[in-house]
């Protein structure tokens, strides 16, 4: 059967390695923020107030005709220094920048009027051929004296947001091949534990599961071993019981219809005769009953068409109204014997109370449908369920006269559940019968 997305374990692994890893670059880029901010402040703040000081002492004692030169000269890669009249031609505004200024106007001591910082792309020196986020720092050394310094902050976070989605897309996906070969691995013990039931289900024989996996897994498949033991054992000590007392019932059966041979033939031992048939009828049929339900017979792969054309072909060969045209072919792995004796059983009903059975064969929703309809009277809704009890035989329709012991239906639901399938009662278009039966596909 077809699984819904995320609903198997490796899916449902492959979903939560993917969520941590979501969840952790969230983290690590709010606390990359966090911790870029805390490094531009330390570096306005520290590194170009040091900087500033020493560019500013150095110019003091420089030729002031070769003061540009000088502040050139002291430029690198990553700052650059140079003298100007006015502050930096940049927007100032901003907490970041205000907040900045007024932290770098504390560690020289001076007057934050003398201070002017701006932040944003551009403002860095450019390296390769390519501009790059930056502060650009304006200090008044003097009145209509401005020292500019240009300094290099490190990779932005568009930068940083490329390089860590890249990094987490292969993290996801060494992490997805090997929670594959891990999860199936892990897995294997509970998809032997899953085929066990579902066999043990559909009543085939089974030998225990290996008791393998986790502790849990463990745990868990030898307990469904001892449920397996346990209910093998129930069933096998209730079959020996009652086809022991059914077996036991035709010694005195036979012997109350030798007395019987003594006594005159009157209304009374009439009566008794029919009684001890009757006795011995049930007595057989339990017994065939059991014998069909503890029968061992292999499951396999078979064309049900063929088999339903098959049974049909038998009634036909003896002249009885059954109906059934063959279609595609519908593959259903089963008990062939079985299912035949299911489908003998309830065709035998439909022959007995409705003259003619039509039989159909279809597929719907991963399963395969038989109907037997007949033309007799019907079963009312109320009485539909009972119908399916051993020996259960309703006077109305379905006299002692008429008909069997009534286990023919309580077989065929056997049958059909042992398969892991169901039958239902449904009345026909036009009076009669349907029944149902739903049988897995593949």
């Amino acid at each position: 059967m077809k699984r819904a997305p995320l609903q198997g374990v490796t899916a449902r692994m492959i979903a939560v390695a993917l969520t941590a890893l979501v969840i952790a670059q969230i983290v690590g880029y709010l606390s990359f923020r966090g911790a870029r901010e805390d490094f531009v402040a330390r570096i306005v703040t520290d590194y170009m107030a040091q900087s500033v000081a020493a560019v500013d002492r150095a110019l003091a004692l420089t030729d002031p005709a070769r003061a540009t030169a000088m502040a050139d000269a002291l430029s690198s890669t990553f700052v650059a220094f140079e003298l100007a009249d006015a502050a930096p031609d940049c927007d100032p505004t901003g907490d970041t920048a205000a907040a900045l200024a007024a932290g770098f106007a504390r560690r020289l001591d001076v007057a934050p009027a003398r201070v002017s910082v701006c932040i944003g792309d551009g403002l860095a020196p450019p390296a390769g051929g390519q501009a790059h986020q930056g502060v650009a720092l304006g200090y008044a050394r003097a009145p209509g004296q401005w020292l500019i310094v240009h300094q290099r902050l490190p990779g932005s976070g568009d930068r940083w947001a490329r390089h860590a989605l890249r990094n987490t897309l292969i993290t996801l996906a060494i992490m997805s091949v090997l929670v594959v070969l891990v999860s199936r691995r892990f897995t294997r013990p509970l998809r032997e534990l899953a085929g066990a039931a579902e066999r043990f289900g559909r009543g085939q024989a089974i030998t225990p599961v290996a008791e393998r996996g986790g502790t849990e897994i463990r745990q868990s498949i030898a307990a469904f071993n001892r449920m397996h033991e346990r209910i093998d054992r129930f069933v096998a000590e209730r079959s020996r019981i009652v086809a022991a007392l059914a077996h036991d019932l035709r010694t005195p059966i036979t012997a109350l219809r030798l007395r019987l041979e003594f006594l005159g033939d009157d209304d009374n031992t009439r009566a008794m005769r029919a009684t001890l048939d009757d006795l011995a009828e049930m007595s057989e049929a339990t017994l065939t009953f059991l014998r069909a339900k503890t029968a061992a017979e292999d499951t396999r792969r078979i064309d049900l068409a063929a088999l339903v054309d098959a049974v049909c072909e038998d009634y036909r060969a003896g002249e009885r109204a059954v109906v059934f045209e063959p279609g595609a072919r519908v593959i259903v792995t089963c008990r062939p014997s079985a299912i035949r004796r299911a489908l003998r059983n309830v065709i035998d009903n439909a022959l007995a109370y409705g003259q003619v059975a039509d039989i159909g064969l279809t597929t719907q929703a991963g399963q395969a449908v038989i109907e037997i309809a007949d033309r007799g009277p019907g079963i009312a809704v109320a009485d539909r369920e009972q119908v399916f009890d051993a020996f259960v035989r309703l006077e109305a329709s379905r006299s002692r006269q008429t008909g069997g012991a009534g286990l023919g239906l309580a077989i065929a639901r056997s049958v059909i559940r042992g398969h892991g399938g169901e039958i239902t009662l449904a009345e026909r278009d036009g009076g009669g019968l349907r029944v149902r039966m739903q049988l897995p596909l593949g």
